[in-house]
């Protein structure tokens, strides 16, 4: 079937009683149809990235919480066991008699706890601090002499802690600062 050049070609929808005119109305133009399809498109692209970004925050979260709760266990199991309690006593001054003077030796020291032992802060009791003394002044020309001295000193204030606080109340003590003013 042979179409002459100028004539109009009515669109297949149209049937012989409905007029080539008004089946144009209900139909989009071609450049309609694209941008309609193009917008069809872009919404369903929006909707799908929306869906793929909404899914990658979630299991994004869900992994932070699953590597939280892991540096948590490590980090429990990484903890140190705790150590003994300690009383630490500061800034005692002794004076010890050398020749016909006095120096003043200036002692600090941590007296390690026996397990599960909790003692109240003495540093500022003045009995305690008195007995203390007392036993550094025994040990005197031992001090200035050398490091088995200040063994017998760690000795002495173990047994002298002990007997202020209980029997095996302490366990050790830690001379910090043994200084000569």
């Amino acid at each position: 079937m042979d179409i002459p050049f100028g004539e109009e070609v009515p669109p297949p929808e149209t049937t012989e009683e409905t007029p080539v005119e008004e089946a144009r109305k209900g139909r989009l133009s071609s450049w309609g149809r694209k941008v309609k399809m193009g917008l069809f498109g872009v919404a369903g692209c929006l909707l799908i990235s929306g869906i793929a970004m909404g899914i990658w925050s979630a299991v994004g979260v869900y992994q932070e919480k699953a590597a939280a709760v892991a540096r948590e266990k490590a980090a429990a199991e990484k903890k140190p066991i705790a150590a003994a309690p300690r009383l630490v006593f500061q800034d005692f001054l002794v004076p010890l008699p050398v020749g016909d003077g006095y120096r003043i030796l200036l002692v600090n020291f941590v007296a390690e706890l026996g397990k599960n032992k909790k003692q109240n802060d003495l540093n500022d009791n003045a009995g305690v601090r008195r007995q203390v003394i007392n036993a550094i002044q025994l040990r005197r020309n031992e001090l200035l002499s050398s490091v088995q001295g200040r063994e017998l000193l760690k000795k002495d204030l173990v047994v002298l802690m002990n007997q202020i606080l209980g029997e095996g109340a302490v366990t050790d003590v830690y001379l910090t600062d043994f200084t000569f003013i």
